[in-house]
């Protein structure tokens, strides 16, 4: 099995370790789920059942990459549902 070292800034980490352990998962497994889910070429199950119930000008790709990126906080992406 590989292993890998990644440097990440301090604001980013903290994130990471509330993720990691609001999942009760180890923060090896969170990481390597998280990689394995950025690296998949399909949507997830269902996903298109949720067109148009999001208040958003940006299209699924757009949507989804912002929100796999956490580049918008939490209370930004519950105003994007209805």
């Amino acid at each position: 099995m590989a292993q890998i070292a990644i440097y990440i800034d301090d604001k980013l980490a903290k994130r990471l370790d509330a993720a990691v352990k609001a999942s009760g998962q180890s923060k090896s497994k969170w990481v390597a789920q998280a990689i394995k889910r950025s690296l998949t070429d399909q949507w997830p199950e269902g996903f298109f059942e949720l067109a148009g119930s999001w208040k958003d000008d940006g299209g699924p790709d757009e949507i989804m990459a912002r929100i796999r990126m956490g580049s918008e906080p939490a209370e930004t992406r519950e105003k994007l549902f209805r």
